[in-house]
């Protein structure tokens, strides 16, 4: 267990804010299982800040489910501090990635991290990753009701592939995407929310023993990969993000040993492969429910704009956010919107309890991608991608992933329901569609000049008065 798990108190009703009374194994599973209807319930009885005590957490998960308390758990860096709060996942993406630095080197190691994202660079591999949509898109589309996320999945791991690491090799592709695939696609990170005497080696058999087997195989791929870039003569002439990330220097013209790049391309991989292609899922399968927005976003796009898709990806991102929360720890005894908080406790910003707040957003539970033109949501009341200066640091290649996905899909195909509505359930730290994010596929009659391309397109919104925000029997 790690030291921040050590330090965690353990649970006293009278330090921290009010609690569900069921055992702890009932909330865990609530929490995997409901994870939106349980957190819910708990915020209408009382208010937005509230406990969860569920496994891991020895004491118990202290959440922050409005505007005001998510902007101080993010912002607040005196009494809630990143770093240590990230231990759980530092198994997997290792104790020197950004996402497992604490403050105040945070900030300086974020600063040498942030060119290969600058936007100049993003717009370069646009074209590199309409290719990569383009050539998984009939994948896709001959599936008849297949679940998106594992689809979207495969294409953002070769994103990651080709992007990221700058892998060419048809080979060393092959070799990374059998290693990540078992690492991650399994649910093999859900071993880190088990009790600790279930997250140790014993063995190859045991959920420990075959994590740290899989996590071994793909550092040392990473190692190899490291090590060959760093004699590759036309490493000056390339612009993948290890590359990039091999010639980064701070302030004091150091830049990251080989460890540290190891620690920093498992967290840009698990932090950017599983959340985008969860993104993608919901973002199509509501839009197969909801037919009158998806229409509209056709007819948009057709014309030519792209201002209604930027719309439906914030509103997809505002009713179905990908990642659950994002976690602080309690610098010392404090309060958070009048309820206790002891030192030591984790704190989590919870995303889908703000963006479903009646007092941010009228009619919570409608998908309404309109709400978004024209207006600028209050501060810190839509944080998809998280907030602050840990705020996601692979966003823009994010929504440059999002965006060209549902520009291809929607200008070959129409998505259209497989079932009802799928509820979200949690995996590790990202609420994915409890059935994959089922979609039908209708294909769309080749355009002519002159004609609108939407035409035949637009049916009734049968999805009307369905209520995404709340779970779905």
């Amino acid at each position: 267990m790690s030291d921040a798990f050590t330090r965690e108190p353990p649970w006293d009703p009278r330090r921290f804010p009010p609690a569900a009374r069921t055992p702890r194994p009932v909330q865990t599973v609530s929490m995997l299982l409901d994870p939106l209807g349980f957190t819910r319930a708990l915020r209408r009885r009382h208010g937005p800040v509230f406990s969860v005590r569920a496994f891991p957490y020895r004491g118990a998960l202290v959440c922050a489910a409005d505007a005001a308390t998510n902007r101080a758990v993010l912002t607040d860096h005196d009494r809630f501090t990143g770093g240590d709060a990230a231990a759980l996942l530092a198994p997997a993406v290792g104790h020197r990635s950004l996402i497992c630095t604490p403050p105040p080197r945070h900030l300086q190691h974020r600063r040498l991290l942030l060119p290969p994202f600058h936007g100049t660079r993003i717009a370069a591999w646009a074209r590199r990753v309409r290719r990569l949509v383009r050539a998984r898109l009939p994948a896709l589309l001959s599936g008849d009701g297949a679940p998106v996320r594992p689809w979207a999945q495969r294409l953002t791991l070769d994103i990651i592939l080709r992007v990221v690491f700058g892998l060419a090799d048809p080979a060393r592709v092959a070799a990374f995407r059998h290693a990540l695939n078992a690492f991650v696609a399994t649910g093999n990170i859900a071993v880190l929310f088990l009790p600790a005497p279930l997250r140790r080696d014993l063995g190859a058999l045991s959920p420990g023993g075959r994590f740290h087997r899989l996590r071994a195989h793909v550092r040392d791929l990473t190692r190899d990969e490291i090590a060959a870039r760093r004699a590759a003569p036309d490493r000056s002439h390339r612009d993948d993000v290890l590359s990039l990330l091999l010639d980064a220097r701070d302030e004091d013209g150091a830049g990251l040993d080989d460890a540290q790049l190891l620690d920093e391309l498992t967290g840009l991989v698990l932090a950017g492969y599983e959340t985008t292609a969860t993104t993608i899922a919901w973002t199509l399968h509501l839009l197969a429910h909801h037919p009158g927005a998806r229409d509209d976003l056709v007819a948009d796009l057709d014309g030519g704009s792209d201002r209604l898709l930027k719309a439906v990806v914030k509103e997809s991102g505002r009713i179905r956010p990908a990642v659950y929360n994002a976690m602080r720890t309690a610098a010392h005894d404090t309060e958070l919107g009048g309820r206790p908080v002891p030192c030591g406790a984790f704190v989590a910003a919870l995303f889908p309890l703000t963006h479903v707040d009646p007092e941010l957003w009228p009619a919570p539970d409608a998908f309404r991608p309109e709400r978004h033109l024209g207006t600028v949501p209050a501060p810190y009341a839509l944080t998809p991608f998280g907030g602050g200066v840990r705020r996601c640091i692979g966003v823009s290649l994010a929504q440059l992933e999002i965006e060209t996905v549902l520009t291809e899909v929607l200008a070959a195909a129409v998505p259209e329901p497989a079932g009802p509505p799928e509820p979200a359930r949690l995996l590790s730290v990202t609420l994915v569609p409890a059935r994959g994010g089922r979609v039908r596929f209708r294909a769309r009659r080749p355009h002519r000049p002159g004609t609108d391309r939407s035409a035949g397109v637009r049916t009734a919104d049968a999805a009307t008065g369905l209520r995404w925000g709340h779970e779905q029997p």
